[in-house]
């Protein structure tokens, strides 16, 4: 949230911060729990493609906590900040007044434990964020500061 405080405008308050959901962490888990589960095996094959499965699931899980670290998701009541990135940053700001096209995807497991894919469209530039936790309250809280 630092970033987002720290680029306040004059005048300008937070209204809504969005959270990216736990289901980030799900891919990496299972990835860890099946490799540990293969590299206990004893045949020669299957405790390889463990240790493979083991780490790639390190690997994605480190790039998943840096995600979940470097991103800053809020609706103000003057624009909408989206930043994403812990070593090089990418930010958009959309003022509200001409903000252009929101987009929400939600899967079916989306859907049931509540997260989805926002994509903002400016300026026939498109940027998706997955894993936002309820984007539909995120939706929501725009279109009450548009009006």
């Amino acid at each position: 949230m630092n970033y987002i405080e720290q680029n306040l405008q004059p005048g300008e308050e937070i209204k809504y911060v969005a959270k990216l959901h736990f289901f980030l962490f799900v891919q990496p888990l299972v990835l860890l729990l099946l490799g540990w589960w293969l590299y206990g095996s004893e045949t020669g094959v299957l405790h390889y493609g463990g240790m493979f499965l083991l780490f790639i699931g390190v690997v994605s899980l480190v790039q998943r906590l840096l995600v979940k670290i470097g991103s800053a998701y809020a609706v103000t009541n003057k624009r909408v900040v989206l930043k994403t990135g812990v070593i090089s940053r990418r930010a958009v700001d959309l003022v509200l007044a001409k903000c252009e096209g929101l987009h929400i995807k939600q899967s079916v497991l989306g859907r049931i434990f509540g997260f989805g894919t926002i994509t903002v469209t400016t300026g026939g530039v498109t940027s998706s964020y997955p894993f936002i936790a309820d984007p539909l309250a995120f939706r929501r809280e725009i279109n009450m500061q548009i009006g």
